[in-house]
């Protein structure tokens, strides 16, 4: 039933006779996978199926590239089903309990052949991706290097020595100039000379570095290339000779080096290609060089204007791959732990909600008894030294599993968690915030669905402790004049400014969080929590897409007020300054306060909160 009604309000299936669609429910499969699971692979045989995703996201993927993000209410698969060619994209499950109601192609092509809305819709939708295809093109890994020039992308200025220099001077003007090799001038010919060559030509065979020269290590001659040339070009010379550093000229002249860490910046902004590095990463190092990238390519993505519900999966799908590959290194070094354990992430990473200041914030679970703590102990002060090797803040509030009380078996959880609900004072309220945002990102499953169980379950008895949480929602009353002009801070160091979080995030989110929890939600991300609550008609269609589309207006504001300190090398923060919004954003903030603060309302009538104001 429950389907059916999804069904109905899927354009364009509700243009179809209900007696149509419950056939369709009927004898469609619903299918539920989860995170990773393959759907089809492109170049595979020609699909039987017409895909409708009812809860859930999928990525459609081309050449390891992403194409297309899709939710739920969105369809896929038509292509094929309709041409009967092999589809041009993967189809892969991106949450875990994704449903897919799938619908078989014979029924689709009778259903397009009945009724001519229907129809239409798909034909519309065939012409746009017919339309599109050039565009993408450049979107696709090998098409995208062919297109890139050498020149185009930033590379490494050439490093100039003579070859008489002896190997300790060779390797000092090396780290002076914070390089891993250089180039190598002996006879008027040019040879190329690196760290990985100083090892082992030199030390590696005992042999004096002092009395070693620079010529002597150096390779000679090097393999050139010109400037104009396109990146792929590049890569296949760099593959067929084996090396990793090309020397590129231009107008005859040595113009730079290229070699592979300039060409994995590059790609940086390619989610599978960063994913595969990270997994593949040998050390705390090599982690550090590609979270700097990960780094580069959000605030790219913030100032061309990506979807700030994307830039928050986007740096928690990256951020769940470092913390998943530290945990291998540190297992690695330590042995592998006695019991059960999860690493958890917790505040706006566990919502999958950080912004370019947040820090780190996680929490550990393990199964047994104090004999365990010893083990804990040891591998939670590797992991968060090695966290903060490779570029990760720490927490201002320590909250990190290096600080024991963040560190817990589970039944000490328990107690914690239910000291905190019983006495809701400040601190208390303070850690439910933070912590009631957990999300597994390492370990056992299980010991994630016992905590939600027992916090359920805890709620349904307690009349005192959701009451309190929306006093919270309510304690910052929107920045919005009698007059409908915008309040900013009137005095100190952000004088004309707002904090945009203080005022519009924290509202919703820790709203959205009260109402979540009251409906036993165990999603996370604040923009999946509104659209439960629609679902669940907590709220209207109308509501939930206004603040919605809300808390993704004030979301992009502070990114991209954030990206602009940063790229000005200033610490980012939470304030925007309104004279630097247009007319139109400014007009657009204040209706969306005055949303945040009729939200306010429905949770003050709603948990009769004039007791705690």
């Amino acid at each position: 039933m429950e389907d059916l009604e999804k069904i109905k309000k899927i354009y364009p299936f509700d243009t179809l006779p209900i007696e149509e669609i419950e056939e369709i429910v009927s004898i469609a499969e619903l299918k539920t996978y989860k995170k990773n699971e393959i759907l089809f692979k492109e170049g595979s045989e020609p699909l039987n199926f017409l895909y409708i995703i009812l809860e859930g996201e999928v990525f459609l993927e081309k050449n390891s590239q992403l194409i297309a993000h899709l939710k739920g209410g969105d369809i896929f698969g038509y292509v094929s089903l309709v041409s009967e060619m092999s589809p041009v994209s993967t189809a892969r499950i991106v949450e875990d309990n994704t449903k897919i109601l799938q619908i078989k192609k014979e029924k689709f092509l009778d259903l397009l052949s009945k009724y001519e809305s229907f129809s239409k819709y798909f034909t519309k939708e065939l012409a746009k991706r017919v339309h599109k295809v050039p565009k993408l093109r450049s979107s696709f890994q090998m098409e995208r290097l062919l297109d890139v020039r050498i020149k185009d992308i930033k590379i490494k200025e050439p490093l100039l020595i003579k070859g008489n220099m002896n190997i300790i001077d060779t390797a000092k003007t090396m780290a002076e100039h914070d390089s891993t090799f250089c180039l190598v001038q002996k006879d008027g010919e040019i040879g190329i000379i690196t760290e990985r060559d100083i090892i082992k030509k030199i030390l590696a065979k005992e042999i004096n570095p002092s009395l070693a020269k620079a010529q002597d290590v150096a390779t000679f001659p090097i393999i050139t290339m010109d400037a104009s040339e396109p990146l792929f070009n590049a890569l296949l010379t760099m593959a067929k000779h084996r090396i990793r550093k090309l020397v590129i000229m231009d107008s005859g002249a040595i113009w730079g080096i290229l070699d592979d860490r300039v060409v994995i910046s590059h790609e940086s902004k390619n989610i599978i290609f960063l994913i595969k590095e990270i997994d593949r990463a040998k050390s705390t190092e090599e982690l550090s060089y590609l979270y700097s990238l990960v780094n580069e390519s959000v605030i790219d993505g913030v100032m061309s204007g990506l979807d700030p519900e994307y830039v928050g999966k986007y740096i928690a799908e990256l951020n769940d791959h470092f913390m998943a590959r530290v945990v291998r290194l540190v297992e690695e070094e330590i042995g592998l732990p006695p019991c059960n354990y999860s690493i958890m992430v917790i505040g706006s990473e566990g919502r999958r909600e950080q912004s370019l200041k947040t820090d780190q914030d996680n929490a550990l679970i393990f199964e047994g008894n104090s004999a365990n703590r010893e083990y804990f102990e040891k591998f939670s002060e590797l992991y968060i030294k090695y966290l903060l090797d490779i570029g990760f803040p720490p927490c201002q509030g320590n909250v990190m599993i290096s600080n024991p009380y963040w560190r817990r078996t589970k039944e000490e959880w328990f107690k914690e968690i239910g000291r905190w609900m019983e006495n809701p004072k400040p601190e208390n309220v303070l850690n439910i915030s933070i912590f009631f945002d957990f999300r597994n990102v390492f370990g056992e499953d299980k010991l994630i669905d016992e905590l939600w169980q027992f916090i359920f379950q805890r709620i349904r008895i307690s009349k005192h402790f959701l009451p309190f949480l929306a006093s919270e929602a309510i304690k910052f009353t929107p920045p919005v004049g009698f007059l409908g002009k915008l309040k900013t801070e009137k005095e100190g160091k952000y004088k004309g400014e707002i904090d945009i979080k203080k005022y519009g995030i924290f509202p919703i989110t820790q709203g959205i969080r009260v109402l979540s929890l009251h409906n036993e939600i165990r999603n996370t991300n604040t923009f999946e929590r509104i659209r439960k609550l629609k679902d669940l008609s907590i709220f209207t269609p109308d509501f939930a897409r206004d603040l919605e589309e809300g808390y993704r207006f004030l979301m992009t504001l502070r990114l991209k007020s954030q990206a602009k300190k940063i790229r000005n090398n200033i610490p980012p923060d939470n304030y925007i300054n309104p004279k630097e919004l247009s007319k139109t954003e400014k007009e657009i903030l204040i209706d969306v306060f005055k949303k945040i603060e009729e939200f306010q309302k429905l949770l003050f009538d709603k948990y009769n909160l004039r007791y705690f104001s």
